[in-house]
């Protein structure tokens, strides 16, 4: 580990914000409720909704957190641990 006031000019920096400020990547996405025509979000404000019971990863939907409070108070949701 690094001992930080050796070095004091260190960051701690996230690595996918890292790769969009490099252009690499794109830090956003659009809510597939929302619909294409909407602004887009933050990926870290996006919620993923996937069938674990399975491999298949052909239904992912991304919901910004309005419409992935709706999905869960519609019963669609199961809370795991």
């Amino acid at each position: 580990m690094i001992h930080a006031p050796e070095r004091q000019n260190l960051s701690l920096d996230n690595y996918a914000d890292l790769l969009a400020l490099a252009g690499i990547v794109r830090a956003t996405a659009t809510c597939n409720a929302c619909g294409p025509d909407s602004l887009p979000y933050r990926t870290d404000s996006l919620w993923l909704v996937h069938d674990q019971s399975g491999e298949d990863t052909s239904g992912l939907t991304l919901l910004c957190a309005h419409h992935a409070s709706d999905w869960v108070h519609t019963d669609h949701f199961i809370a795991t641990s």
